[in-house]
């Protein structure tokens, strides 16, 4: 894949990741293409009753090679989802759900799909963010193309912001 096609995935998956910052996420959240990973879902129980089950499903092109026990909790799965049931995860509290993930041999940003069960609450569902990267490149090679496409927006940004700041503070001098 070529590194400005890498870079607008990597942007991409940076802006998926966001919005579900606060809630379920994946460690880490790349993953080589073609390959078999352990993925791990940080669940927090964000309602004011406990979590009685999580479900996480994958996309087209992946599979569910194994889902890790969690103590607690009894773990079914198939190629395309994992499911805990039977364990409660009380308020204000977090959970760690695995999966062994195998990729599609191609790169892209995808969402995977969760879903968090409560006794009289019903559903929560959440959309998780995971990149898979070119398999010629390992996940850290890639995380510092990230930062380093990071640091460039950052400082386009500031330069932005100061030339804005400057021009402002001027026409206010010039009044």
């Amino acid at each position: 894949m070529p590194r400005p096609a890498l870079a607008a995935v990597i942007v991409a998956s940076l802006v998926l990741v966001a919005p579900a910052a606060g809630h379920v996420g994946a460690n880490p959240a790349f993953l080589a293409a073609g390959s078999a990973e352990n993925i791990h879902l940080d669940v927090p129980n964000e309602l004011d009753e406990p979590m009685t089950g999580f479900t996480v499903t994958v996309p087209d092109g992946f599979e569910i090679v194994r889902a890790h026990p969690s103590e607690g909790w009894d773990t079914t799965f198939d190629d395309s989802a994992a499911t805990w049931t039977g364990g409660v995860l009380p308020t204000g509290s977090s959970a760690t759900f695995g999966v062994e993930l195998r990729a599609p041999s191609v790169p892209d940003v995808v969402e995977l799909g969760v879903v968090q069960r409560y006794g009289s609450s019903g559903v929560v569902r959440w959309p998780v963010a995971l990149t898979v990267t070119p398999a010629d490149e390992s996940p850290s090679q890639n995380l510092l193309l990230v930062a380093v496409v990071g640091m460039l927006g950052l400082l386009v940004f500031v330069a932005i912001a100061g030339v804005a700041w400057r021009r402002r503070s001027g026409s206010l001098q010039e009044r």
